[in-house]
């Protein structure tokens, strides 16, 4: 980025040398310089989906456990001790 901003001339001259040399690459350099780029940015774009899909995989269990986690805490909310107990004593009268 720093040979764009001080120098632009630097960067220019040597691509507008090689525009020449371009004229003299045969079909077939030219078709294995294309499946040389097309093999890297299939690899680059193999790359970004796995951690795209890793990513995913992960946010979706770290969401799953803390679903468990408050349904776990859901079961007790609702229970409160009871104030008397639930089986009375039957008094025997005579």
């Amino acid at each position: 980025m720093t040979v764009w901003g001080r120098r632009p001339l630097l960067v220019a001259i040597p691509l507008w040398m090689s525009f020449g040399s371009a004229a003299a690459v045969t079909e077939q350099q030219v078709c294995y310089m294309l499946d040389g780029i097309l093999f890297v940015y299939g690899i680059v774009l193999t790359v970004l989906y796995c951690r795209l899909k890793i990513a995913n995989a992960r946010d979706a269990k770290a969401k799953e456990a803390k679903q468990k986690q408050n349904v776990a805490e859901a079961i007790y909310v609702g229970l409160a001790p009871h104030a008397q107990d639930t089986y009375e004593t039957i008094s025997v009268k005579k």
